[in-house]
């Protein structure tokens, strides 16, 4: 029986393939489609295959800065190839430094374009022919679980519309003939829950006949990147691999928070101080303002910030922040778009107290209700809290429980695959986001 290939790349398939790509486009456009007097096509090759490299790493960091790998532009456009040429352009720009830094000579312009306009067409044609396959033959799914569950997954995987073929049906009057069904139906994936009626199933015949099978909570991780609360269980947490917990993960982590921190203090030094004196010819004093929040393991610690709402914002007691805050002063408002605010965060994490990247740390005010509403919130603090987060560039502010248990689902996901490649995807995706002005 013939099945149909998921064609839907995978972040890693889709981040080697750019790399390729581009690598390539550096290392043959210079040796067969240069003139013999271009610079690049003089080097020895060894050292071209490093520029080549060089360049390769480069266009992966500006693909992620300008978002072209981002979910909402999943269908192949115009827009999407600008995007490839942006980021190719910004890579040769790069790249033309790089040379002249180390041969002390300028790439030729003719050489650069083509590199540039070669790596973004290209990258841009085979992401568009995996696309094109994908959506040609689309797994078919079915999903053993309840109706609610169903339902859920299936609005969360709306705005990637068109990958998957749902086949419809009721689990629990198929479970006799259920390999029969799969096979006259033609079902590549079987999503299961964990209910009796899903454990009653024989997975082996599926297996045989060629029908993939996935439980819940790794749908969810692999298509949706997030992982729902409340499908984690106890055997779910007892398997979580910690990997940044390892001593050269931890050290290396380490290494990496204090330097970004202290570059950022020392780049945003003009920024902060120009801020503090609008600031406090806007709405006065005090000009810094400091919070207890919640750390690693629970432990608590002061948050530094700069002062963006009023003095008496919170006289009633302490509230949820939320979008288009009343309580937000004129150029606080400007300064949480551009996250001038959180510029003195820098020191926490000089501190050891936050990291760059990890969840985003809560109020011990709101963290007892938290913890007794939202299931596994204490998980978040298994790392330490961070500048910026998975949940951050994915989500928008958490107003109230609900979104505190959505913003958890993603915190969840960065927990389960924390790495420091994961770390800097989420760096150059908050570049992007604070580029736009957007928090």
């Amino acid at each position: 029986m013939s099945r149909n290939s998921d064609w839907n790349l995978s972040k890693g398939a889709k981040v080697a393939s750019a790399f390729l790509i581009a690598s390539l486009a550096a290392f043959i456009v210079p040796i067969h489609f240069s003139p013999a007097s271009e610079t690049l096509a003089n080097v020895q090759q060894e050292r071209l295959f490093l520029y080549a490299l060089g360049f390769g790493l480069c266009f992966l960091a500006f693909c992620e800065m300008v978002g072209v790998t981002e979910r909402r532009l999943a269908r192949v456009s115009l827009r999407q190839l600008i995007l490839f040429w942006l980021a190719a352009a910004l890579a040769s720009l790069a790249l033309l430094l790089g040379v002249w830094v180390v041969e002390f000579d300028f790439v030729g312009r003719f050489a650069i374009l083509k590199i540039a306009s070669s790596t973004g067409l290209a990258s841009f044609l085979f992401l568009g022919l995996f696309n094109r396959l994908a959506r040609r033959s689309r797994p078919r799914v079915f999903i053993l679980a309840d109706d609610a569950s169903s339902r859920v997954i299936r609005s969360s995987i709306k705005d990637q519309e068109g990958i998957f073929d749902w086949v419809s049906g009721d689990g629990s009057d198929l479970r006799d003939c259920f390999p029969d069904f799969c096979r006259d139906e033609r079902i590549d994936l079987v999503v299961m829950d964990k209910s009796p009626e899903a454990a009653e199933v024989e997975i082996i015949p599926l297996l045989e006949a060629g029908t993939r099978v996935m439980g819940m909570v790794d749908f969810w991780e692999r298509y949706l990147e997030k992982i729902p609360p409340g499908q984690v269980d106890q055997s779910w947490l007892a398997k979580l691999d910690l990997r940044l917990r390892d001593p050269f993960v931890h050290r290396l982590k380490r290494l990496t928070d204090l330097t970004f921190a202290i570059l950022g203090l020392l780049l945003s030094l003009p920024i902060l101080l120009t801020a503090l004196v609008i600031s406090a010819i806007d709405s006065g004093f005090p000009l810094f303002f400091k919070q207890t929040r919640t750390g690693f393991m629970g432990r608590p610690y002061t948050l530094y910030k700069v002062r963006t709402m009023k003095r008496d914002a919170e006289c009633s007691g302490a509230e949820w922040a939320r979008e288009k805050d009343q309580r937000v002063t004129r150029f606080g408002k400007f300064m949480r778009n551009w996250r001038i605010d959180e510029i003195p965060q820098f020191w926490n994490v000089v501190k050891g107290e936050m990291s760059i990247v990890g969840p985003r740390p809560e109020r011990p005010e709101f963290q007892k209700d938290l913890m007794d509403k939202v299931p596994h919130w204490n998980c978040r603090h298994l790392v330490k809290p961070g500048l910026t987060g998975w949940a951050q560039i994915r989500f928008r502010y958490a107003s109230d429980l609900d979104d505190s248990e959505e913003k958890l689902a993603f915190d969840l996901y960065y927990i389960k695959n924390a790495s420091i490649l994961m770390d800097v995807q989420i760096i150059l995706s908050t570049l992007r986001s604070v580029a736009r002005g957007s928090r």
